[in-house]
């Protein structure tokens, strides 16, 4: 999870240096309330980094709100 233009940038790195897209599936996510998920898609987008966007899910749904 990616709170930052740092964990980004870290990200990347991990990602080219490890060679991780050809290996598996690569998933990012933004931590709630620390960065907004259209800004890591954007930056995704704009570095035409080779992974999947992952959202918080039952944050969308249901808020901050915890299961019951």
């Amino acid at each position: 999870m990616l709170a930052s233009t740092a964990d980004y940038a870290w990200a990347r790195r991990q990602i080219a240096d490890r060679r991780l897209a050809e290996r598996c599936s690569v998933l990012l996510s933004a931590v709630a309330s620390r960065l907004d998920p259209t800004q890591l898609a954007e930056w995704i987008l704009r570095d035409r980094l080779p992974v999947r966007l992952q959202v918080q899910l039952h944050r969308l749904l249901w808020g901050a709100e915890r299961a019951r």
